[in-house]
């Protein structure tokens, strides 16, 4: 009986060491250094936008970049509504750029270098989700290699995630579910893509 117990501590234990870890893995942080730009994927929360304004406002960029079209063809691009936002806070237009036509993470990384490329922008840091954050990191680091730029991570300051309690409250544990479901394509995308050029 006593191996029993001490054996489902292990257990538990052992499936907080992962859950904690998983939270943690999927929102990698950089330590910050002034860039280029900063750079904020679009997305279903404030918190990209207000994270990355306030990185602005202290200094770590010149530039803010809002990335992403609209879900609904008939409205405006979300980055568009995230430039009229920050503007309306305070940011000069004249330092808001963005890119209108990404609908996914993806499309988002390869527009955003090719309009940092285009601006002669060399350096950002990347603002979105938590949970979504390693994902991005890759997709994003894949276009910059391509054009010899370079990236820093910095997390969305979002108080409807935790990276250590995301597993027990919605829509958090399903947001990371499915995330880390998308990263797992990714990351074995790779070698087969890798594979098969």
């Amino acid at each position: 009986m006593k191996r029993f117990a001490l054996g489902f501590c292990a257990g538990i234990v052992a499936a907080l060491v992962v859950l904690l870890g998983i939270g943690h893995v999927l929102s990698p942080e950089d330590p910050l250094a002034r860039a280029d730009v900063i750079v904020a994927i679009s997305g279903d929360t404030g918190a990209r936008l207000d994270t990355a304004i306030d990185l602005w406002r202290r200094g770590y960029a010149p530039y803010l970049l809002f990335s992403g079209a609209s879900l609904d063809p008939a409205s405006a691009p979300s980055s568009e509504l995230m430039q009229r936002e920050a503007v309306r806070q305070g940011v000069p237009g004249d330092r808001v750029l963005v890119e209108t036509g990404s609908t996914t993470t993806e499309e988002n990384a390869v527009g955003v270098a090719a309009l940092m490329r285009e601006r002669d922008l060399h350096s950002a840091i990347l603002v979105t989700s938590p949970y979504h954050q390693r994902r991005a990191a890759l997709l994003f680091s894949r276009s910059f290699a391509a054009r010899e730029l370079t990236l820093r991570n910095y997390p969305a300051r979002d108080p409807s995630w935790d990276p250590n309690l995301w597993w027990l409250r919605e829509p958090s544990r399903s947001l990371t579910v499915v995330e880390l479901a998308k990263l797992f394509v990714e990351t074995i995308g790779t070698p087969l893509r890798r594979g098969g050029d």
